[in-house]
Parts: C-alpha cells; structure tokens; sequence
C-alpha cells in the first residue's frame, strides 16, 4: 500500500506518551506492508525522548501550538498542518492497539478506490461495530449506514481530509453555542469533548446532515454477534483500551506479551 494521499494521524498528548512505543510497534509488525505517512500531533513536540521514538517508526511530527492542546481543536490544528496532497485521513488514537492477524490489505485498498469513484462517501468506518442489517445497501466490501448507524464516528474511520476538518470545526462552533458555560482550554471543555463525546449524540448526526444531506457513511460489516468479531475487519483492534484515563488490565498485558515496556516515568 503505497499511496501518498492517505495518512495515519494520532493526536496526542504527554498523559499517553508511555503508550506510543507499542502503538507504533505493532503498526510496523501487523501493519509491515502500509506505507502510508504517519503523524503524530503533539503540543510538546520539542521532547528529545519523542523526537527520538518517532524517528525510531518513521513517524513525522506535526508540531501544534499550546493554543490548540484541547481534544477538539488538536484535531483541526492537525488537517491544517498535514501537506495538501493528503486527501485521505485515519484519525487514530494512542489505544487504538492493532492485534493480530492485522491489517487487511485488501479492504483498505477497496475502502480508497470507493472513495475515489464515488465523490459523494465521506468516511469509512474500519471498526465493525456496532452492526448494521444486512439489508443495508452494499458498495462492494461496504454496507452503508444510516443515521443512526452513525454512531462510533470516532472509532477507526478513513475520511476525506476536509470533511472531517470542517466535522471537528463545526463540532465545536455548535457545542460552543449549546454549552456557553464550557470555556475552551479547561477541565471541563475537555471532559465534555470525551467522556460526552458530542459525535456520539444528536450533536453529530445533526451535524453530519447539515453539512451534507446527501453524504455517504459506509462501515464494514460485522459478521457476528460473538465479542471477538471486532478483529473480524481491516483495522483489527479491540475498542477502548484506555478508559478514564487508566490502561484496561487485557491491555497491559497485551502490551507486554507482544513485546514492549511500559514506563510512564520515562515522560514525566
């Protein structure tokens, strides 16, 4: 997977720097034939033990200012900075952690080529939950999503660069008119941008629809109910490894199995 108009972005932050060793990691053994760029976006770019990590993975830094640090606005600061020739984005998270049988190349490849023909699919979303019917129209590998299927938005999905810039921004625009109390840059502000995580709510199925009434969603479909069925897709992993800021006992011992340390000391 040589393309150039793609790239894998983490947005990142110093609490879960002790996760990127085994999130590159297993991206470069379960992920060894995608060569797409990948970033990392970060307020505390200037960390000699990052600089050093992200030149370990081939990792390119996007270097955000301490204005755009929240949860959001890191977000929009990163398609900013990314170069023009991307025009396709996998937002990724530092405990997204690729498992094992690892990438299905041949569904990402699919995933691109729908985009390129049909101008009017915005993302595609990798991780297979939750289902849809099956009922639901197909675009090859893909079954298309309504509304409410929607939800999840966060979680594993390939979009076009600039709708998923002007998602995030208008994410807040709305959440800034509904919520005047919540000032950016604090506690709050964050907390609300995800433990509510307002792409998850009426907040971005509405918005998702204003910006475009004809837009289409695809996912990959599940194909059963057993818990296991989310390795079943292109982007093997299993949601939410990190939950309240704490590391999921499986996660920790994923972590070590395959190899890799965790020091939390070593980015104090």
């Amino acid at each position: 997977m040589n393309r150039t108009d793609v790239a894998i972005v983490i947005n990142t932050c110093p609490a879960y720097f002790y996760l990127l060793e085994a999130h590159f990691g297993l991206l470069r053994r379960y992920g060894a034939e995608c060569n797409w760029p990948v970033y990392l976006a970060t307020e505390c770019w200037n960390k000699e033990s990052l600089v050093v990590l992200c030149n370990k993975y081939n990792v390119k830094i996007l270097k955000l200012d301490h204005a755009d640090y929240d949860f959001f606005e890191s977000r929009v600061a990163a398609m900013k900075l990314l170069p023009s020739a991307i025009q396709y984005v996998l937002p990724l998270q530092e405990d997204f952690l690729l498992e094992r049988p690892g990438l299905n190349y041949d569904a990402l490849e699919h995933a691109l080529k729908v985009f390129d023909e049909e101008e009017n699919v915005v993302s595609i979303r990798l991780m297979p939950c939750p289902g849809v019917p099956d009922s639901h129209s197909s675009y090859g590998l893909w079954k298309k999503m309504t509304p409410v299927d929607q939800l999840f938005s966060y979680q594993a999905t390939l979009w076009r660069k600039t709708i998923y810039r002007d998602y995030i921004h208008r994410i807040i625009d709305y959440s800034n008119e509904l919520y005047p109390e919540l000032s950016s840059s604090t506690k709050s502000w964050n907390e609300y941008a995800i433990r509510t995580n307002p792409a998850e709510t009426h907040i971005g199925l509405t918005l998702l629809k204003l910006m475009n009434p004809h837009a289409v969603h695809l996912c990959w479909p599940r194909k059963s109910v057993w818990a296991n069925a989310v390795y079943h897709c292109p982007w093997p992993y299993r949601p939410t490894a990190v939950v309240r800021g704490t590391l999921e006992p499986w996660a920790e011992e994923m972590i070590r199995r395959e190899g890799f340390y965790l020091n939390k000391n070593l980015w104090l």
